[in-house]
């Protein structure tokens, strides 16, 4: 039973009902202030020559801040200026690196494509030249004999990556 009393709803005037605090609060007429109150604003509002002083002064200064000098529109003009020729540079830079990052991937499948027929090539070279028919032909037709180990000289040179050779290099005998 508790709980249908809280689920009550209560009604008003117009009908219509209403559940919990959702109530409506009518508005209510101001009271008029008393007579020491009224005075009050009387003087603050013949206190306005102070404020008005007051009031002058901040306008002025607010007028002053307000106007640009010819410094700060220099300064400002030169700010605008800079930053962007700063970002026209920057700008440039990302084209250039984005230019050179399609010619650099331009130019690797270049040097794949190459590298696949050089291998190719190599391959139908070397399946084209039979070695044994090379060696054959060598011995049997030219005369040809392996090198014996008395036949080979042995020079070395520490001071150059290659041998320019003027004269018949001597022998060991």
């Amino acid at each position: 039973m508790p709980e249908n009393k809280r689920k009550r709803r209560r009604s008003s005037s117009t009908g219509y009902y209403i559940d919990g605090n959702t109530v409506r609060k009518y508005e209510t007429i101001p009271k008029e202030l008393p007579e020491n109150q009224r005075r009050k604003k009387r003087r603050k509002k013949t206190s306005h020559s102070d404020r008005n002083v007051k009031n002058a002064a901040a306008r002025k200064n607010r007028e002053k801040a307000s106007k640009l000098d010819l410094t700060y529109t220099v300064f400002l003009v030169i700010s605008v200026v800079v930053t962007v020729a700063v970002c026209v540079g920057y700008l440039s830079l990302q084209n250039e690196i984005t230019r050179t990052n399609v010619q650099i991937a331009t130019l690797k499948s270049q040097l794949s494509t190459i590298t696949n027929e050089n291998a190719a090539m190599e391959e139908r070279i070397n399946s084209a030249i039979d070695l044994s028919q090379v060696y054959q032909a060598a011995v049997n037709e030219y005369g040809m004999t392996a090198i014996k180990e008395d036949q080979i000289h042995y020079y070395s040179n520490e001071n150059e990556d290659y041998v320019k050779q003027y004269e018949q290099i001597p022998t060991d005998e």
